[in-house]
């Protein structure tokens, strides 16, 4: 972690771009506030396939076993380790950082939003480099950077609810709320993120 950028970071008006169409007056006023300031993130919002309850093959009276949708979210594994390894190197809850790639991005590398969001964590061109993201189509980079916004999201708020609506609406939009934001998008995106990572602890 690095702590004279997440010094710096932390005293500006953070903030993340939802579309226009799911914005309340509060995250519209946030995202006003944070066009000013270097730092921004948007969610892409992309959706992981449900999850179908699987049955041992030669075992009719088994009890059905859910797996995880993100578990089988095609690239999945060809980041997993790189992901796991920012989650221990920013001190982050075990599978909440790939809760958090697989609902963002589905571990699309290359995908840019309509809104410029960039990569796995989906960070806007601005937050990379701010992070020190020098490429966020890089994806051990672009992954490093969500988890190091993350962890000081976790460090504000104290809680992971609030620091996935942070990821998602942006601080201000928490603080003004006291909890997570009732806009259009933001309640789901929280709760979508969490069953994944509830559901990977399984």
């Amino acid at each position: 972690m690095i702590r004279p950028l997440f010094l710096t970071i932390s005293t500006l008006a953070l903030g993340w771009a939802v579309p226009a169409a799911a914005q309340s007056q509060d995250a519209a006023a946030d995202h006003q506030s944070f066009a000013s300031t270097v730092f921004q993130l948007v969610e892409h919002r992309s959706r992981a396939p449900d999850t179908p309850a699987v049955l041992p093959p030669n075992d009719k009276s088994a009890t059905a076993t859910p797996v995880p949708a993100s578990a089988r979210l095609p690239g999945r594994d060809a980041f997993l380790a790189f992901i796991r390894a920012a989650e221990i190197r920013h001190a982050l809850p075990e599978g909440l950082l790939d809760a958090l790639v697989a609902t963002e991005s589905a571990y699309q590398p290359r995908v840019i939003s309509s809104a410029g969001a960039i990569g796995l964590a989906q960070l806007m061109p601005a937050t990379a480099r701010a992070l020190g993201v020098l490429n966020p189509f890089d994806p051990r980079s672009n992954v490093d950077g969500g988890a190091r916004f993350l962890r000081l999201m976790l460090d504000r708020f104290g809680s992971v609810t609030l620091a996935l609506a942070a990821y998602n609406a942006g601080p201000g939009a928490v603080a003004r709320a006291g909890g997570v934001p009732s806009n259009a998008e933001t309640p789901a995106y929280v709760r979508k993120v969490l069953a994944l990572w509830r559901a990977s602890r399984l």
